[in-house]
């Protein structure tokens, strides 16, 4: 039989204002309500901790790679990707399917656990700040010469609110019609995502995030300035450099300095590391994997004065994950071992994983 392939695609664009951004005084930080609190149970609060530990895994591995290879800048979207991952799962079986729940570092969790904690969370994270535009948007593209199983359609409709559309995937328009669901979906940001389809594809599922903030404590144009930035190989670069001075949530060990620089009302916020004198950014990442270091770090914050000074930048960044994957436990999807039948009857692997991001 035609083994059918299933690809993944997963798209972040982030737009983070600063007060060079004529549109960001519309809005009064000052005027916004608290964020919501999100109620967790006890095994919601343990997925969040796997979540972040998937995400400092994934972090690791995409450095890695990237240490050895281009040597890129690079931006990846942990919660774009284990959002698809988790899609995916549910039409997983036999040693396919623990080999992605393992990656996802989610213990023995039934499906019904979570699917309801991805419910959750999106929801809660889509109404905490009204100033700030998010976006969490997931949809399936399935091949309308074959029968995917309506349970898989109806979990992740009911829980990931996925968009399903059967189009053909023989044709040109297919990836017109997926380009233009990610362009939508990021504000035009990322406008393509998908080179082109072929008629034995499975299924594409997509997932898009969007966000944009704006800075409770924003940056003045006319205090950037030329200023040398230093490389890790010491190379120096003059690079626009964003500059204020403000209280901050700021902490720092004998590994990294962390300040938090918060959006609107304080729900989102970008934790901005630097490694200290001496140190690299290897040490950086493996202290990061470490249990509990994260959330050790984050209890010594308080707020101080801090003299911040920030390049602009932008990253643009694409990535293939299939071995990224593989080597954190999930290879076996990828191969013709793989099962998804609880997706559909035909034989069927992943033959990609890719994330498109744009800050």
């Amino acid at each position: 039989t035609k083994i059918h392939t299933l690809l993944l695609a997963g798209i972040a664009g982030l737009s983070l204002a600063s007060s060079c951004d004529k549109n960001n005084h519309d809005i009064n930080t000052q005027d916004l309500p608290d964020p919501i609190q999100i109620s967790l149970r006890s095994a919601e609060k343990e997925m969040v901790q796997s979540d972040k530990s998937f995400a400092f895994d994934f972090f690791a591995h995409v450095f890695n790679e990237e240490s050895v290879g281009e040597d890129l800048n690079f931006m990846v979207s942990p919660l774009s990707l284990s959002m698809a991952l988790a899609m995916t799962w549910n039409g997983a079986a036999g040693e396919t399917k623990p080999a992605m729940q393992q990656t996802l570092k989610m213990g023995d969790y039934a499906e019904e656990e979570l699917n309801s904690y991805y419910k959750k969370l999106k929801d809660a994270l889509l109404k905490t700040d009204p100033s700030t535009k998010l976006s969490i948007a997931n949809a399936i593209f399935t091949n309308q010469s074959v029968t995917i199983h309506p349970e898989f359609i109806h979990t992740n409709q009911s829980y990931y609110d996925a968009t399903v559309q059967p189009v053909d995937f023989s044709g040109t328009a297919a990836k017109d019609i997926m380009n233009q669901w990610a362009s939508d979906h990021t504000n035009g940001l990322i406008k393509k995502v998908i080179d082109k389809t072929n008629a034995f594809d499975l299924m594409y599922l997509l997932n898009a995030i969007y966000f944009k903030g704006i800075w409770t404590t924003e940056f003045d144009a006319k205090h950037t300035s030329r200023k040398p930035f230093t490389s890790e190989d010491g190379t120096i670069w003059q690079v626009d450099m964003m500059k204020q001075r403000a209280d901050f949530n700021y902490t720092e060990d004998q590994v990294l300095q962390l300040v938090q620089l918060p959006y609107g009302n304080q729900a989102f916020s970008m934790m901005v590391l630097l490694p200290q004198e001496g140190k690299r950014l290897q040490d950086v990442v493996a202290a990061t994997r470490q249990d509990d270091y994260w959330n050790g770090l984050k209890s010594t914050m308080s707020e101080a004065e801090v003299d911040l000074s920030l390049p602009k930048f932008k990253t643009e960044y694409s990535k293939k994950l299939n071995d990224v994957l593989s080597k954190m436990g999930m290879g076996i999807a990828f191969t013709d071992a793989a099962d998804f039948s609880g997706m559909t009857n035909h034989t069927a692997k992943i033959a990609f994983v890719k994330q498109d991001t744009y800050i």
